[in-house]
């Protein structure tokens, strides 16, 4: 199992806080969403390769922060890889619900890759048969 040096706080003045993700609760509207153990930034932890990080910052001034939400995913040789990054509106207050959604979409095809895959392939051919009913009453439209 590799050792991840966890990205630290891009402002240690303001909230900040990192988590080994390991499930996304979709009921949930705010950072409670995010479930995993908690990591210290800046320090080391030992992590599978293929584990998420969810890192949570508000940057900028006192007075005109921004949430950034940032995935990353670990690298067998213990370095991460930036998946998924989210920049808010200055004091935005709803950014989980602005990434929430997305993150969870790329944790459960990473836990799942058959079972998500079987799930596009199914999707598609829906859409493929709904795109024939709809060429075909373009069809009798035009004739």
């Amino acid at each position: 199992m590799p050792i991840v040096m966890i990205p630290a706080s891009l402002d240690a003045r303001k909230k900040s806080w990192r988590k080994h993700l390991t499930g996304v609760d979709t009921d949930q509207t705010n950072g409670y969403a995010f479930a995993g153990e908690w990591l210290r930034g800046g320090e080391r932890a030992q992590l599978p390769a293929g584990a998420y990080v969810l890192g949570y910052d508000e940057p900028g001034s006192m007075r005109n922060w921004y949430p950034r939400v940032t995935l990353w995913r670990v690298r067998p040789d213990g370095t991460l890889e930036e998946v998924y990054r989210y920049e808010g509106e200055v004091q935005e207050r709803s950014w989980a619900l602005a990434c929430r959604d997305e993150i969870a979409r790329i944790l459960a095809g990473a836990a799942n890759p058959e079972e998500r895959r079987a799930a596009l392939m199914a999707e598609a051919e829906q859409l493929r048969r709904r795109l024939a009913e709809i060429e075909e009453e373009l069809a009798r439209l035009e004739g």
